[in-house]
């Protein structure tokens, strides 16, 4: 037939004569609900889709025709509606035969039509490229469909059949296909409720991608499987006997097998072992109304011990592509972690199936609020259609809405910034620039204050408030930063920081052992002091002090080869102690140590930590009193001039009357002194009375004193001690 021929064919009709014979197993699928009717519809698209496909082969030397026949194979177990079918066995014919959207409207109507050239036009979308963002998209759901959302159905299940066949692709394309289908067509199943779909599609790409991996997976599945059975069966005969003796007879009760990307996934997000992933066993419970699922919701936590904070009603509130089900953890007989689905046989069904619920062609009575349901879907799928019709503008849509790890976030500017779901102010910052993270000292987000630590939202305008000097990095950022380039920014500006601390705290070290020699580092220059250096093994001071400041080495050690450059041996004494002026030694910022919590005033002792650099501990403080005399990395330390205002945290145990607004009574003293409040722990000590455990803000040691003054005065007070860490 030449490729011209099929057009007059389709403008003659079609007679019955020359229509296809159904291949049987298809006939069979669509004879369980489709009409007579229906059914010549759909063997008119099989026989327009045959004649055009005509002469055409697949890579593996199949005839072309069994790839649409697959993907509208998929849609009658689907129990698709018969256009949707229709559109299947025809969704290539616009981009590789010579017909055209006409001659499809002429022979099957506008719907059907719309979903092929919906179909088509997804084909030549550049799926894979990252495309330029802009704040409309970002708006829009994933599925702006041309003019119909059955078409990414179509779509989807084109890809199902590809995906089973991919082995018959050049391996360069496999890897391509497969990629773009855990990014995209895996995502997109999920968004539109397809679990089962989804997971074939995923488990298929990965094997693709990883073969090693997969097999590897597979293998330590299938030897563990006979004990996980036995288990799985018990627990399930378990929670069948625990719902019927409770009086919900019409239960099915079912074990949940993991596809193979999912725990290769949890393996790898997780950072767990293969045996711990699996030791989690899943159950599916299956009843025929909502009020039973929360009945054998409340039997199943009668009989087994529930996992705190592990529980989610997704019925009350459904996801977001209309999934509902009970989900809870529970320990099952040997203190065995089960996880427990609790659904009625509908919200399964759609969970199987999702949108293309919807569709089912006439087979089931469907209640208000499956409808319901389904029309959110549409109009969350089908917003962008009716105001676009570019293909590209879908693509970038889809790309962007679809990947559920990422977050759009706004500046003041109007400027789109895609970061990874979990983002911080922080990560934020070092997405715009570099500098800006650097300079970071505080964030609004929507025009209100907030912590630099708080997780970001799609559609937040956040504005970075800077420094005009680059502050400090926290290492505690490193606990909250998700993003790759903020933490490799924060990191590089660690290692600085903590090499020019640990040489300006080396420098305090070595200055510090030396006069006690009556000694000093500014006597050692040019050849004696390089004499020093071979000696040691070094190849400059710099590095010298870096390593005495990281406590790779010894003060007094090093000390003691400076002595003998000079010739010092004599009239050692104690050296002086350290300056520590508005929380500063020789311009290294110090840290307060939350064991003692020392304040301004207190007998102090600064220690030379590998990680925190200089801390300033309490003189009597538990973690420093055995190495006062043996470490010199331990030095004593005084107090200097404060010339700004400096608070400091300080811990006090109060003991009182347990008496009904104790704690009132304790706070409006420290309110009217001025004094801030970190935070109260409680304790009962017996049925008189009452321990509090409070962590304060004062200036110095005299204001400590003076308000602890006051808490001992008071009639209700017992006793006010300060806590320095100093009991052993």
């Amino acid at each position: 037939m030449s490729e011209h021929a099929l057009p007059n064919i389709l403008l003659n009709n079609l007679s019955e004569d020359s229509l296809i014979k159904l291949p049987s197993n298809f006939y069979k699928g669509a004879k369980k609900y489709l009409s007579n009717e229906d059914i010549k519809k759909v063997q008119k698209a099989y026989s327009v889709a045959f004649y055009a496909h005509e002469g055409q082969e697949r890579r593996d030397g199949s005839k072309y025709i069994t790839h649409p026949t697959a993907v509208a194979s998929i849609l009658l177990d689907l129990r698709m509606d018969p256009d949707s079918i229709c559109a299947a066995l025809m969704h290539d014919v616009l981009e590789d035969c010579d017909i055209n959207k006409k001659n499809l409207i002429q022979l099957f109507g506008n719907d059907v039509a719309e979903i092929v050239d919906g179909v088509s036009k997804l084909g030549k979308l550049d799926i894979t490229s990252r495309l330029e963002r802009d704040a409309n998209n970002l708006q829009k759901m994933m599925l702006a469909m041309s003019k119909d959302a059955r078409v990414i159905l179509v779509k989807i299940c084109d890809r199902l059949h590809n995906m089973r066949t991919i082995e018959h692709l050049p391996r360069s394309k496999q890897i391509i296909k497969s990629k773009e289908t855990i990014e995209l067509y895996g995502p997109l199943a999920l968004r539109i409720g397809m679990q089962d779909i989804r997971a074939e599609l995923e488990d298929l790409a990965f094997k693709c991608l990883h073969p090693l991996r997969a097999t590897m997976l597979e293998s330590a599945i299938n030897k563990s499987s006979g004990g996980r059975k036995r288990i799985v069966s018990k627990i399930r005969k378990e929670l069948k006997r625990h719902l019927k003796s409770n009086g919900i007879k019409e239960v099915g009760v079912k074990g949940r097998e993991k596809n193979v990307y999912s725990i290769y996934r949890k393996i790898k997000s997780k950072h767990k072992p293969f045996s711990e992933i699996l030791d989690v066993y899943g159950f599916r419970i299956l009843v025929d109304s909502i009020d039973e699922c929360y009945r054998a919701l409340g039997v199943i936590h009668n009989y087994f011990s529930p996992i705190e904070n592990r529980f989610k009603d997704y019925i009350a509130i459904p996801k977001s592509n209309g999934y509902q089900a009970l989900h809870t953890s529970l320990l099952a007989l040997n203190a065995f972690p089960i996880e427990v689905q609790i659904q009625t046989r509908n919200m399964s069904e759609i969970a199987s199936f999702g949108i293309a619920a919807h569709w089912q062609y006439k087979t089931q009575d469907k209640n208000e609020g499956s409808e319901l349901r389904a029309t959110r879907w549409l109009s969350g799928l089908i917003d962008l259609q009716k105001q676009s019709n570019n293909p590209s503008e879908f693509a970038k849509s889809i790309k962007t809405d679809l990947d559920s790890n990422e977050v759009y976030l706004f500046s003041p500017k109007g400027d789109i910034y895609a970061l990874r779901k979990g983002s911080t102010p922080i990560d934020f910052a070092y997405e715009v620039h570099s500098d800006l993270g650097d300079s970071i000292v505080g964030c609004k987000v929507n025009r209100s204050t907030v912590p630099l630590n708080i997780e970001l939202e799609t559609g937040q305008t956040v504005e970075i408030i800077t420094s005009k000097s680059k502050s400090e990095a926290d290492p505690d950022w490193l606990n909250y930063v998700v993003t790759s380039k903020a933490r490799s920014y924060i990191r590089a500006r660690l290692r600085k920081q903590k090499i020019s601390d640990a040489r300006k705290a080396g420098k305090v070290m070595l200055e510090t052992e030396l006069k006690r020699g009556g000694s000093s580092l500014s006597e050692y220059r040019g050849s004696s002091l390089k004499k020093i250096l071979d000696s040691i093994g070094v190849t400059s001071l710099n590095k010298l002090l870096t390593d005495l400041g990281l406590g790779k080495r010894t003060g007094s050690i090093i000390a003691e080869r400076f002595y003998s450059g000079l010739q010092i041996r004599e009239g050692i004494k104690e050296p002086k102690p350290v300056l520590i002026v508005d929380n500063k030694i020789e311009s290294v910022t110090v840290r307060f140590a939350k064991c003692c919590l020392p304040v301004y005033g207190d007998k102090v002792v600064a220690h030379s930590d590998t990680e925190r650099g200089m801390v300033i501990h309490h003189e009597r403080c538990k973690q420093v009193t055995p190495f006062i005399k043996k470490d010199s990395r331990y030095m004593s330390a005084i107090w200097g001039e404060n010339k700004k205002d400096h608070l400091y945290k300080a811990k006090i145990d109060v003991n009182t009357e347990d008496k009904v607004g104790v704690l009132s009574d304790l706070g409006s003293v420290f309110a009217r002194s001025g004094i801030n409040i970190g935070s109260v722990n409680t304790k009962t000590i017996d049925k008189r009375f009452a321990g509090f455990e409070m962590q304060i803000e004062v200036k110095n040691k005299t204001d400590l004193g003076a308000i602890m003054q006051k808490i001992r005065a008071m009639k209700i007070t017992t006793s006010c001690k300060r806590n320095i860490n100093d009991k052993l």
